[in-house]
């Protein structure tokens, strides 16, 4: 199956807009929202949030996004994988590892040295993924999530 991998930038809103709803819809969020222009033409600005997207006869069928995140320690960045979603009749055809690909790269030409992702360890197909391409897990890490409300 042809497909293809594109970095979005802020010319890009409408294929933001489409993966975000994208995004929701596979999260079983039964009313989705979408950014403001103008909040999406800042986000698509910024240098250290990261979007990818695949197309196939152009048209959306997954894509991913990513946050450099800056260190105290040390003057460097880490990446975030943040979230990551393929269509479901487009699974399993390579199009999630070459997002995860794309934004490694992203991560090689930026000089940042680790990438990070979570995911529930009963998701199966998210671990098998994560471990395909060149993820490790980490032991005994837990992540906790706090309601900020």
């Amino acid at each position: 199956m042809d497909f293809t991998v594109k970095r979005l930038t802020s010319a890009d809103a409408d294929l933001a807009k489409q993966l975000f709803w994208f995004f929701q819809e596979d999260d079983g969020i039964s009313q989705p929202v979408v950014p403001s222009d103008d909040y999406l033409l800042k986000m698509l600005s910024k240098n250290d949030f990261h979007v990818l997207v695949a197309l196939h006869d152009n048209i959306l069928i997954g894509g991913l996004t990513g946050y450099e995140l800056p260190m105290y320690k040390r003057p460097i960045r880490e990446m975030f994988l943040y979230e990551i979603a393929v269509k479901p009749a487009f699974r399993e055809k390579g199009v999630a590892k070459a997002l995860i690909y794309g934004l490694k790269q992203i991560c090689k030409e930026k000089g940042i040295e680790e990438m990070y992702v979570g995911t529930s360890t009963p998701n199966k197909a998210a671990m098998a993924l994560y471990a395909s391409t060149g993820g490790e897990q980490e032991p005994d890490i837990a992540w906790f999530v706090y309601r900020c409300r």
